[in-house]
């Protein structure tokens, strides 16, 4: 098995879950996060007793809204991290509610070992934060991202929402624009979509809600484009955009299909083996459930797959292709290359390909090309 240097930590409660959010997610019950904490600090060491795991040289703490936890909870969590190995100037991130982000967490999240920090924003509009469910304003958003950088957070990412219904091209670009302001060092922009399990999805099938149709999305995806790129933001991957030097190295480890170790409940992994297979593994969803397996063995997994070489080849490609500088991970299949560089998707570029723009606006089709 490889060796795996990238670890993802979920914590999967929140103050309310949004009506759009398709994550493992629960409203929080405060009594339950400390013995999630000890459950997951629990699965932590037993991985580093049964993986070939460290030193750790991404770490990406997700949820969920694991800025609801304290910063002895985050310190404690990391100290088992650090038992495994962190390697020096590792990327630690995690993600915050705008409202979490004081200037004493902020202190505390950096002296536990957090270095980047990706903000929910989604929004500054109040109609459209309303329409989102989040709890926070658009007024306390940008307070997060200036509070993040005066506080010494010198890689702070902030996620942002496009294509929500009611806000047009205008009210878009308003909100882009005032983040870019602010000097995020980095910025995801994905666009709001609709999944059938969840509120939001509900709301669509009953007529409720109308979704903006496939070109007002694209028009605002492309404006996004254009304006990032005139700031300086390098575009590196489909929804992510960042300064020289701050591109997510966790992701891109991932779109690089290199493996990592999930802990938490409903977290997945990828393990590489020696004869080009992948192994997948997800850990049981519900806390009390993952808490009480978690605890006792440390190793809460529901179940696992082995996909053939030939099958993470074409796992490989699709999640690679998604990089805009392009990827060689399609170089194992020349008829779906050629195919799809005939019909404009990809172009030929120093022997790999890479998404041209049609290509982008179609990516799930490209990359689902590949799983033969």
């Amino acid at each position: 098995m490889e060796r795996i240097h990238s670890l993802y930590l979920h914590v999967p409660f929140c103050t309310w879950v949004c009506k759009y959010c398709d994550f493992n997610a629960y409203a929080v019950l405060d009594g339950l996060i400390p013995p999630y904490v000890d459950a997951l600090a629990r699965e932590i060491d037993a991985a580093a007793d049964s993986l070939p795991i460290g030193p750790i040289e991404t770490i990406f703490i997700g949820g969920g809204t694991p800025s609801l936890l304290t910063i002895d909870q985050l310190r404690f969590l990391m100290d088992h991290v650090r038992s495994i190995g962190l390697a020096a100037g590792a990327e630690v991130t995690m993600e915050a509610n705008p409202s979490n982000v004081t200037s004493k967490n902020v202190a505390g999240w950096l002296e536990a070992g957090v270095n980047r920090l990706s903000i929910g924003v989604q929004s500054l509009r109040p109609d459209a934060l309303r329409f989102l469910e989040r709890l926070h304003s658009g007024s306390d958003a940008m307070a997060a991202i200036r509070t993040s950088r005066t506080g010494g957070l010198a890689n702070v990412n902030a996620d942002l929402l496009y294509g929500v219904p009611g806000v047009n091209l205008a009210g878009w670009l308003e909100t882009l624009d005032a983040v870019l302001a602010e000097g995020v060092q980095h910025l995801s922009a994905y666009e709001l979509t609709v999944e059938s399990q969840t509120r939001l999805g509900q709301e669509v099938r009953t007529g409720l809600v109308q979704m903006p149709d496939a070109d007002d999305q694209l028009e605002q995806y492309w404006a996004a484009v254009e304006r990032l790129e005139a700031a300086g933001y390098g575009h590196y991957e489909i929804s992510n955009w960042s300064r020289p030097g701050f591109a997510c190295r966790h992701n891109l480890a991932a779109w690089h299909y290199e493996p990592y170790l999930g802990c938490g409940a409903g977290a997945h992994s990828m393990f590489r083996r020696n004869d080009g297979s992948t192994e997948r593994r997800w850990n049981v969803k519900g806390p009390h459930a993952y808490i009480k397996q978690a605890s006792v063995s440390g190793h809460p997994v529901s179940g696992s797959e082995t996909l053939s070489p030939e099958r993470a080849s074409g796992e490989a490609a699709m999640i690679g292709v998604r990089l805009l500088d392009g990827t060689a991970a399609a170089r194992d299949f020349p008829v779906q290359r050629t195919q799809l560089v005939e019909a404009g998707l990809l172009a030929e570029q120093d022997g790999d390909v890479r998404l041209t723009r049609r290509g982008i606006e179609l990516a799930n089709q490209v990359g689902a090309t590949f799983l033969v």
